[in-house]
């Protein structure tokens, strides 16, 4: 069975030291594709660059609620040149969190809002995270009901009605 890890976070530190070593045991254990998240404006052009130099991998480009703060009209724009890129397969990590609220949550709002456009603007998937936003979440979500493709929600604080 071959496996895809989709939310790779290869960009932190932690694994500079024996970067090769980790691709090694995950191609090992059957990932032969991993999918290096975006976070953030820096995180997502080093997620491209990473996806650009090693074979199975690709990046995410987005915003995390928690730098949502740090999301202007120089962000966006930057989002949609890498989003025009092969190796940038998804939107995200977009979303919101009011579980820490290291963004206040009217930032998180617009850049979720924003980032659910790019979506349907460049027709990628989504990668989200929602934790204990769950109404505020849906409300989004619904406003892009037939709108958006598919959608991966990595971190989910709530019910499905």
């Amino acid at each position: 069975m071959q496996l895809v890890d989709i939310g790779a976070n290869l960009t932190h530190e932690s694994f500079h030291r024996d970067f090769d070593a980790v691709l090694e045991r995950a191609r090992l254990h059957g990932v032969a594709q991993l999918v290096v998240t975006g976070a953030s404006a820096q995180g997502s052009r080093d997620a491209l660059a990473l996806a650009r130099t090693h074979a199975g991998l690709y990046a995410t480009a987005g915003v995390h609620p928690h730098h949502a703060s740090d999301f202007d009209a120089e962000t966006e724009q930057l989002l949609r040149e890498l989003h025009q890129q092969r190796e940038v397969v998804a939107v995200g990590e977009t979303g919101l969190d009011y579980h820490r609220d290291f963004s206040p949550r009217t930032a998180q709002l617009f850049a979720f809002e924003r980032q659910l456009e790019l979506a349907i603007a460049c027709a990628k998937p989504l990668f989200l995270h929602q934790r204990d936003a769950h109404d505020d979440f849906i409300s989004c979500m619904d406003n892009v009901k037939g709108k958006i493709g598919r959608a991966v929600v990595h971190c989910y604080t709530g019910e499905h009605n």
